[in-house]
């Protein structure tokens, strides 16, 4: 029987649960299996381990004044309130639209990638097949008190970085030509591909920022809320910069720097196909099955940051009511109707797609983790934005001038510089036509969601005020949720 509560279960999530809760959304074995091997084929960039260690430099800038006003303004919806706190309440709706669209873009765009993914391996056609029954798997955990997540993706982001640091040793021990400086020269940015390296880039450090949605279930001391979250959510950032940094480099010794690109494009799989010929064929089969698995822990991660946006936004009468169910029993103090909307609109997504006979990995994958990378971006530039506004504002807010105004104006100029060169080789980014305007689309949905987040703020204005007034102020006093209990 579904309840109402006030808030998610307290004290079940630790610095250690954040940061595995990172990884995992980040999914370091889909970044070494799809990210990494499809910049190396579709770009000419021979610098990317350069690269991947400016563009994490760049998000982990801008996550430095995020994890400060996460640690100021606790919400379960972060980037609504941060922005909220920072420019006002009727950005801070828009901002909250915004991660919804992007979050379910990201979400989504898995179960395109998973779908086709089982469907090479089965040799069974109907990829929809596979992505409904993710979706199911994902509408039970999805319901379940985030420890049970916490428990199960743990055990799949050791088998991942077991997977990653295998092939890292033996990438460079079996170097082809001897360990390639040239992964660190920056010649080899310079090349026309290099808005397609740094879109892919950037979108494989998605996932730490995620983790301030479990504010409210952080397991910290009084006085202390969103320290556990953004001390993991930093150290998550780090070590994704040293992993996916090592693995870049490690792949191109393994194949040379002028045969990298080939070997990419000749086969999807190289990451799996090495550790197969050059180690032992077993782990190229439990390469392929962990990747699987680790897909289906994304989509968890993904689908529970996504359930505490819309209940938190719920609970402040923002969004429907619906929204802020949680369930009795095992899954109490879950959000069961955020959890049924967004499964329903990943349902009717694959359906659509299913339907039309569109590629799930190339479009469905393709486009709407283009939407979701670009959206998060673009957010995290925004909060560096609401940062610097909100600390020139709060002077005793504690934090130092480093967290508060020195790395969100660097982040912020870099940030943009970023989105700029993503929007200018779009069309590289989706497979479109040089100069067509049709990829413009996809960018024109994030605008879309960010006006109907203003539209509706300003209804809340006009027609409930005391709504309007409390935007980003409705979290409740810890003292008034539960403790965690054990499954």
């Amino acid at each position: 029987m579904a309840t109402v509560a006030a808030a998610m279960a307290r004290r079940t999530v630790t610095a250690g649960a954040a940061w595995a809760l990172g990884a995992t959304t980040s999914a370091p074995m889909v970044v070494l299996v799809g990210g990494i091997v499809a910049t190396y084929a579709g770009s000419e960039v021979t610098a990317l381990p350069l690269l991947f260690i400016l563009v994490g430099g760049v998000v982990t800038l801008l996550l430095v004044g995020y994890a400060a006003m996460v640690r100021a303004v606790p919400h379960s919806a972060p980037y609504y309130a941060i922005t909220a706190r920072g420019l006002g309440a009727t950005s801070g709706v828009a901002a909250g639209f915004v991660a919804l669209l992007a979050y379910n873009a990201l979400q989504i765009s898995l179960y395109g990638l998973f779908g086709s993914i089982m469907s090479g391996i089965t040799g069974v056609g109907a990829w929809w097949l596979f992505a409904a029954a993710a979706i199911g798997v994902v509408s039970v955990l999805g319901t379940r008190r985030i420890v049970l997540s916490t428990q199960i993706v743990m055990g799949v982001l050791l088998l991942s970085l077991l997977v990653v640091g295998l092939f890292i040793v033996f990438g460079f021990v079996d170097a082809q030509n001897g360990i390639p400086t040239a992964a660190f020269d920056p010649a080899g940015l310079s090349v026309p591909g290099l808005g397609l390296a740094v879109a892919l880039t950037l979108a494989a450090y998605t996932g730490p920022e995620g983790m301030a949605a479990f504010i409210e279930e952080e397991d910290s001391g009084e006085g202390k809320r969103g320290r556990a979250i953004s001390r993991g959510m930093m150290i998550c950032a780090l070590s994704l910069i040293g992993i996916y940094t090592a693995a870049a480099w490690a792949m191109q010794a393994a194949t040379g720097t002028g045969e990298v690109a080939a070997a990419a494009d000749a086969d999807a799989n190289l990451p799996l196909t090495l550790l197969s010929d050059r180690v032992h064929p077993v782990f190229g089969i439990l390469g392929a099955v962990i990747l699987v698995l680790a897909i289906l822990t994304s989509l968890i991660s993904f689908h529970n940051i996504i359930n505490r946006y819309a209940f938190a936004m719920s609970r402040e009468q923002v969004l429907h009511q619906f929204l802020y169910r949680t369930g009795a029993g095992t899954a109490a103090d879950a959000p069961v109707g955020a959890s049924r909307a967004q499964n329903a609109l990943a349902a009717v997504v694959v359906l659509v797609w299913a339907i039309s006979g569109a590629d799930p990995q190339t479009t469905l994958f393709g486009w709407a983790s283009t939407v979701g990378a670009m959206g998060l971006l673009a957010l995290l530039i925004v909060s560096a934005a609401a940062a610097l506004r909100y600390f020139a504002r709060n002077t005793d807010s504690g934090e130092s001038g480093w967290a508060t105004t020195v790395a969100p104006l660097f982040g912020l100029a870099f940030g943009i510089a970023i989105l700029v060169t993503m929007l200018l080789q779009l069309d590289a980014l989706v497979g479109a036509e040089p100069g067509s305007l049709a990829p413009y689309a996809l960018p024109a949905l994030l605008v879309v969601a960010a006006i109907a987040g203003v539209w509706r703020a300003l209804v809340l204005r006009r027609s409930r005020p005391q709504v309007y007034e409390g935007i980003s102020h409705g979290v409740p006093s810890v003292y008034a949720v539960p403790d965690r209990i054990d499954l």
